[in-house]
């Protein structure tokens, strides 16, 4: 079973869920990036390594914010919320994500992280484990399809990050909460909800907070307002849509946008280009791909 992917092999969705299993417990996703790539906040219940060469953006991990230069690795437990801008160059970005469920047929890594006395939500954000897990994930990259040999490199894997840990943080700390409804819960409703009018009013309803209150209290969970992570939810799926080779004016109306104009105004402010020239670079991807398979 094959666990290394390239590009947009991977479905780019809410907690960009897939089917794992026994033979893929965990997978494996080499990104470049040809146009820029924004994924709003999300979380997953996978756990996530970033591994990060010569890229520029920045990634924001339970409201910590990184700049991206150079090698970097980051880390990202379970369930914890973040986002990503990844700007047009010629870095690459190496996701890896491990389901614990399929995994504990193989390892209960918990268990092997108690042995350092850390949990999977005290692992570092930012590691400085870079050129060790590099050379692993290059290992399983190499050996991939023998699952046997791989499980092996992932026991190396968690031995490594076990190293990396702030045990003064507590595990209730990666989750976030609103009084009675979860910062995960009101992302996920956002997810859900994104292709209709949402107004403050509403989501502050749904969080259980008076207006102001939750205006505030997003915030200063997430680093942004509400409304222009809204529009960062509207502007990624309207991306997905445009390089599936959908037209701008249907984009447009399965977005949540209340005309064409808007939609362009706000696509051109997040993305720093227009739709139309948007779907013009995804088309000239796909073109230069399928020459590039003819040769």
């Amino acid at each position: 079973m094959q666990c290394v992917y390239y590009d947009d092999r991977l479905p780019n969705g809410f907690e960009e869920q897939f089917f794992f299993s026994s033979h893929m417990p965990y997978t494996i996703q080499i990104k470049r990036f040809q146009t820029e790539d924004i994924v709003p906040l999300h979380y997953a219940e996978t756990i996530e390594l970033l591994i990060c060469d010569d890229l520029e953006g920045e990634i924001v991990i339970d409201n910590h914010r990184f700049l991206l230069k150079g090698q970097q690795l980051f880390v990202i437990p379970p369930y914890t919320v973040h986002s990503n801008i990844v700007r047009r160059g010629g870095g690459t970005m190496y996701v890896i994500k491990v389901n614990f469920e399929e995994m504990d047929r193989y390892i209960q890594v918990r268990n092997l992280l108690s042995l350092r006395n850390c949990t999977l939500s005290q692992l570092d954000y930012k590691c400085d484990a870079y050129d060790a897990v590099r050379e692993v994930v290059t290992q399983l990259i190499r050996q991939d399809g023998d699952l046997f040999a791989c499980i092996g490199q992932l026991l190396k894997l968690f031995g490594i990050l076990s190293l990396h840990a702030d045990t003064s943080r507590s595990p209730e700390q990666a989750v976030s909460r609103f009084r009675g409804s979860s910062l995960q819960e009101m992302i996920r409703w956002t997810h859900e909800n994104y292709a209709r009018k949402i107004t403050i009013e509403e989501a502050a309803k749904i969080s259980g907070y008076s207006k102001y209150h939750f205006c505030s209290r997003f915030k200063s969970l997430t680093g942004m307002t509400y409304m222009h992570y809204l529009n960062t939810v509207r502007v990624s799926k309207a991306c997905i849509m445009l390089r599936s080779g959908e037209t701008v004016q249907n984009v447009c109306r399965n977005c949540g946008f209340e005309n064409v104009s808007h939609f362009i105004q706000l696509f051109k402010r997040i993305q720093h280009i227009t739709p139309h020239q948007y779907a013009g670079q995804a088309r000239g991807l796909k073109e230069a791909e399928r020459e590039s398979h003819r040769d």
